[in-house]
């Protein structure tokens, strides 16, 4: 499937579905609530959050998480969270 996904040019979309899902995972149904909109763009996570502490909470975790969801697809592929 691997082989498939790259010939076919679809590994960069796949890779930023599987940091969308992993996020999710990550911050689970509750705070997942919280957040208005979710997607990544050139190697960026970008995050329209309702929470200004949430926001605050997501800012000054943001090398940890960028570090757990490159780990999570096996690739140094995210370079920054943006907060809208």
């Amino acid at each position: 499937m691997n082989q498939f996904i790259q010939t076919s040019g679809l590994s960069k979309k796949f890779t930023n579905h599987q940091i969308q899902v992993n996020f999710e995972k990550m911050m689970g149904p509750f705070l997942m609530k919280k957040v208005k909109k979710i997607f990544v763009k050139e190697n960026k996570l970008y995050l329209k959050l309702e929470s200004a502490a949430f926001k605050q909470e997501i800012s000054m975790q943001k090398s940890k998480l960028i570090m757990d969801l490159n780990s999570s697809v096996n690739k140094d592929y995210l370079v920054d969270i943006v907060l809208i």
